[in-house]
């Protein structure tokens, strides 16, 4: 039983540390957002911009939901809270939270721009 135990909480370990640093976009989308804030003089460029960061937002406020619901399952299970797997959920859904909130700010302000731009 604790081998078991032993081997879900080093399973767990893994697949937390691998997605939490999974970028959000592919290389091409980032080249192409840098491309795309260094020519934007459009409206419609701005509004492109915007999209891109509501996508990138979207994936946050995923990622925050994922570990909010690994967080719950941790706290349920005895064998696994008590080294405390919880709080790092926790600390990992509150900086998706917090990056969403960016993202979702940097969208406002280029659909500002799109409306402001000639």
């Amino acid at each position: 039983m604790k081998t078991w135990t032993t081997i879900s909480i080093a399973v767990a370990i893994l697949t937390l540390s691998t997605v939490s640093y999974l970028p959000f976009g592919s290389a091409a989308e980032e080249t192409n957002i840098d491309q795309m804030i260094s020519a934007a003089k459009t409206p419609a460029d701005h509004e492109a911009i915007a999209a891109f960061y509501e996508k990138q937002a979207q994936e946050a406020h995923k990622k925050h939901e994922e570990h909010k619901k690994m967080e719950e399952m941790y706290k349920k299970n005895p064998a696994l809270n008590k080294s405390n797997f919880s709080f790092h959920c926790n600390r990992i859904a509150a900086k998706y939270q917090e990056t969403a909130k960016e993202y979702e700010d940097l969208a406002k302000m280029h659909k500002e721009m799109a409306k402001s731009a000639q």
